[in-house]
C-alpha cells in the first residue's frame, strides 16, 4: 500500500512540474491551418556585434529566411539559427568563390546554431540547403562585409 502511495505522489509531482514548467520541444513547424506551409521565421535581431538570421523550411517549399542582403562589419558575427521546432539536418555551403574561409570564418555553434565571423571585406552568398541534399529548395543568403 505504501509503494502505491509513493508512486502516486511521484506521478502527481512530475505532472505538476510539467504543467507549471511547460513543455519545450512540442512546437509545430507548420501553421495549424496549413500543415505543409512553413511558419514565417522571426525578423533579425542584432546584439553587440552579432546579426541573427532565423531559417525555416518544411517538406516541400524553399527555405525561408528572416533577413537577407546583410551588411556586416569586419569582426561581426552572423548567427544562423533554426526556427523553433525545426529539427532537420541543414547544410550550409559557400555559394561564392572562397566566401567561407576567406571572407567569413565558420565557428562552433550551440543548440543547432551556426556561427560565422566576418574576417575581411568582400561579398558572397551562403547557400542554405534543407535536409542536406535538397538543392532545388535551397535559398541563398547574400552577405556583404565592409
Amino acid at each position: 500500500m505504501r509503494t502505491k502511495s509513493v508512486s502516486f505522489l511521484a506521478v502527481l509531482l512530475l505532472s505538476g512540474a510539467l504543467f507549471l514548467g511547460g513543455c519545450v520541444n512540442l512546437t509545430q513547424t507548420g501553421s495549424p491551418s496549413s500543415p505543409s506551409a512553413p511558419s514565417a521565421p522571426s525578423g533579425p535581431s542584432t546584439g553587440a556585434g552579432e546579426v541573427k538570421v532565423v531559417y525555416n523550411y518544411n517538406d516541400t517549399d524553399k527555405v525561408q529566411l528572416s533577413a537577407n542582403d546583410l551588411v556586416l562589419k569586419v569582426g561581426e558575427k552572423l548567427v544562423l539559427q533554426p526556427a523553433a521546432g525545426l529539427t532537420k539536418n541543414t547544410r550550409f555551403k559557400s555559394a561564392g568563390k572562397h566566401f567561407i574561409g576567406d571572407i567569413m570564418k565558420q565557428e562552433t555553434g550551440q543548440d543547432g546554431r551556426v556561427v560565422f565571423t566576418a574576417v575581411k571585406a568582400g561579398q558572397g552568398q551562403l547557400q542554405i540547403i534543407p535536409d542536406t541534399d535538397k538543392t532545388d529548395r535551397a535559398t541563398d543568403l547574400r552577405v556583404t562585409v565592409e
